[in-house]
């Protein structure tokens, strides 16, 4: 159908396939003459209009193999660890052997390069009688991502339904077995400890589902600059203002939702002051200089909050990826709901005798002052909120309007010390 298209990209004539493009109308675009166009764009050095054209094709298939090779080809002069990302996606969708060895060699010619500075992912995952939700999350991972790009650490916390039997059994898990419920903590730590040296650490709740590029895109965010150490996820059920406004009656809906929000997004990162434990992924650099999880928490509750704000002293950033959506059963899988309420009351007062402030009160989200804004796009505003705690509103505002520009007054030194760090606060 593109034959003329495809010769005149053969030949070099890219100019006049340029020109051939600009007839056609984009709501007519198939992947076929997406790849077509970021082809010609990319041989162009028009490399922001082949981004937009991506975006197109993504939206179109976020499976499609050939569309994360262009965008690899995309990054390779902007960021070459997420170049190297991008190759690993089109690995993972690629079902085509020679096709698979082209990817192959783009793979190989970035390594060796040298000061790629690779580093897999080590998905940590605590398990504790939940055998069905655990063996769904390990499923998922192994269906949505390469084996080369993850390891898998289960720390079993003595578990007494069918999950240690199943797990024994797998032979991509690395299995921690304790014969005593020893926490979340504890458990987490222990599995940091166990994963190679060199990975990038996912502290992975059991009841959780990643969808197609669930994983891929916190790795993009997580890389997406040098300061940022932290990447968390959407999801449908947790706290922080992480939680997507829309409501679907299965786990099949939230997977179509997700294969429409897991794309190449403009500017999908927020920043947080900490990020919810289900799902959060580290820098191996920056957990080793911040430390492990803080264990006076055990068995569970806020260490995620205390792991952000250390991470925020010590001059790192946490983002929320927009584009990122992990599903989440939540509610403690169902079990000791009272035993988990009362462990938050405990933590909660545990954290502010650390920290001198309470997170649940200077770490909320007003959405309401937010949704109130009408920026327009690409209108510059300023934006100073007084009484603005860790910054968190003044954050989703910044998201929502890239071009505003935000400024916070807060009473509390001590959270205005946290906030200061994270965004302009006094």
């Amino acid at each position: 159908m593109y034959d003329k298209l495809a010769e005149m990209l053969e030949q070099g004539h890219y100019e006049d396939a340029l020109a051939e493009l600009g007839q056609i109308d984009i709501d007519d675009y198939t992947e076929e003459l997406t790849i077509l166009a970021v082809s010609t764009l990319l041989a162009l050095g028009e490399y922001e209009t082949a981004r937009e054209y991506l975006q197109l094709g993504l939206k179109l298939n976020p499976r499609n193999a050939e569309l994360y090779l262009l965008l690899g080809n995309y990054y390779e002069s902007r960021n070459r660890l997420q170049a190297y990302f991008c190759y690993e996606n089109a690995e993972l969708y690629c079902t085509d052997p020679q096709d698979q060895a082209v990817i192959q060699s783009f793979k190989e010619n970035l390594a060796s390069e040298g000061d790629l500075n690779y580093r897999k992912v080590a998905i940590v995952i605590l398990s504790y009688n939940t055998y069905e939700m655990t063996r769904f999350c390990i499923e998922s991972i192994r269906r949505n991502n390469v084996p080369s790009s993850y390891e898998i650490i289960v720390v079993d916390n003595a578990s007494t339904d069918e999950s240690l039997g199943w797990l024994e059994r797998q032979q991509d898990v690395v299995l921690v077995k304790n014969s005593e419920n020893r926490g979340f903590p504890c458990g987490c730590n222990q599995g940091i400890r166990a994963a190679g040296p060199d990975s990038d650490i996912l502290l992975l709740n059991s009841d959780t589902i990643l969808f197609p590029n669930s994983l891929f895109w916190l790795r993009m965010g997580l890389y997406e600059q040098e300061n940022i150490e932290s990447a968390g996820c959407m999801t449908n059920h947790s706290s922080n203002g992480q939680v997507i406004r829309e409501k679907f009656a299965s786990i099949q809906e939230y997977e179509q939702y997700a294969l429409k929000n897991n794309v190449l997004q403009d500017k999908p990162y927020e920043l947080k002051s900490y990020l919810v434990g289900f799902a959060v992924l580290v820098r191996r650099e920056a957990m080793e200089k911040v430390g492990e999880l803080d264990i006076r928490y055990s068995p569970g509750q806020f260490e995620d909050c205390d792991l952000g704000i250390r991470l925020c002293c010590g001059g790192y950033r946490n983002i929320l990826c927009h584009n990122s959506f992990i599903y989440h059963f939540g509610g403690g899988a169902g079990q000791n709901r009272q035993f988990w309420q009362e462990q938050y009351k405990r933590n909660r007062v545990l954290f502010k005798e650390k920290w001198g402030f309470d997170i649940s009160y200077y770490s909320h989200v007003r959405d309401g002052i937010a949704d109130l804004l009408d920026c327009g796009e690409g209108r510059e505003v300023n934006v100073l909120e007084v009484g603005c705690g860790l910054g968190a509103t003044l954050a989703r505002i910044q998201f929502k309007y890239p071009y505003a520009h935000v400024y916070g007054m807060e009473l509390m030194p001590e959270v205005a010390s946290v906030g200061g760090r994270i965004l302009d606060i006094v």
